[in-house]
């Protein structure tokens, strides 16, 4: 990134430090590709280097507080995601990756042929360049990166770079017969993966975690009809003090089942408000179970159960004058 850019690094950094996930997502953003090309370079599947980038990821943000000069967080990452893609590379077994046996069954054939030839022919052709060569070529097609970015990440400098890009060209240029750019600019990722760092991040810190495509209308959606409190991280702020993190995703399909349950002081208060409210809610029904409980969805549809409780609310909210609540501490 240009000198310009290096402040709001730091700002993310220091945020994601003190336990700022979306902060932590706009680093996994900006930095997703660029790990991407390194651990190819190290593993040669794309498939298993997107696994190693996302443990990458996972491990740099448990080890964020070891980053002792913001300035240097990519070539701080880029050892963190070389590391990871020794191990797996020492790990990889010398069989198709599950993924490519899958496609062969939905894809034609001879595509699925072409595409694994293609990929072997290219990892061949750059075998010969030592590691921060091939780093380099990739990351050159893959990232969007200019030559200056390049050689921060990799720490080497600009003319270094351009030498190096220029003969892994030329190598592939002499050594393949097809153009070979398309290939690496297919392997670009896009905001799914980013997603899918940020589920794996969540689940391995044991937070729970709520899909949604739109974050800011969910979360004005939860505290305009629960008046829910915002912590100081972003999230919202249930009862018991618990956050709940909102991971705006790209395409989000909800579960047929309730996410959670909430414990309310009055669930007949509580599904009378919502139903004024224009909440979708489903009848409430009364089970030996749960007793009197109901189901509602929020914008994006994700199902919650509202379950009575009849002493004080510790983990859900408290009614007051027809209104939701969030406990006072």
């Amino acid at each position: 990134m240009d000198d310009a850019a290096q402040d709001p690094v730091h700002s993310l950094i220091s945020e994601a430090r003190n336990g700022n996930y979306e902060a932590f997502r706009q680093i996994v953003l900006r930095y997703s590709n660029a790990l991407l090309s390194v651990a190819y370079s190290v593993i040669g599947d794309f498939h298993e280097a997107q696994d190693a980038t996302q443990e990458a990821f996972v491990k740099s943000y448990r080890q964020l507080h070891t980053l002792s000069d913001p300035s240097k967080l990519g070539s701080w990452l880029y050892a963190i995601v070389y590391r990871t893609s020794l191990d797996f590379a020492r790990k990889k077994k010398r069989l198709a990756p599950l993924e490519d046996v899958m496609s062969s069954s939905v894809n034609p054939v001879e595509a699925w042929l072409d595409l694994r030839m293609t990929r072997e022919a290219v990892w061949n052709a750059i075998q010969s360049l030592e590691h921060k060569s091939k780093s380099a070529i990739v990351l050159h097609y893959v990232s969007e990166w200019s030559m200056k970015e390049i050689g921060r990440f990799l720490n080497l400098s600009l003319s270094a770079v351009e030498s190096r890009i220029r003969r892994a060209r030329e190598l592939l240029k002499r050594q393949l017969a097809e153009d070979f750019e398309p290939y690496f600019r297919a392997q670009r990722l896009d905001r799914t993966f980013e997603q899918k760092v940020m589920e794996r991040l969540l689940r391995s810190m044991g937070h729970f975690y709520i899909p949604v495509l739109h974050r800011e209308r969910t979360q004005d959606w939860f505290i305009r009809h629960f008046r829910l409190g915002i912590s100081r991280h972003g999230n919202l702020l249930i009862a018991s003090g618990h956050e709940l993190y909102l991971l705006e995703c790209q395409t989000h399909r909800p579960s047929e089942y309730p996410l959670m349950a909430f414990e309310v002081p009055d669930v007949n208060e509580l599904w009378f408000t919502l139903q004024h409210g224009d909440v979708r809610t489903e009848p409430l029904v009364t089970d030996e179970w749960m007793g009197e409980h109901f189901v509602f969805a929020d914008p994006d549809e994700n199902l919650y159960h509202a379950i009575e409780k009849k002493s004080s609310a510790r983990d859900g909210f408290e009614t007051k004058e027809s209104s939701i609540y969030r406990k006072s501490n």
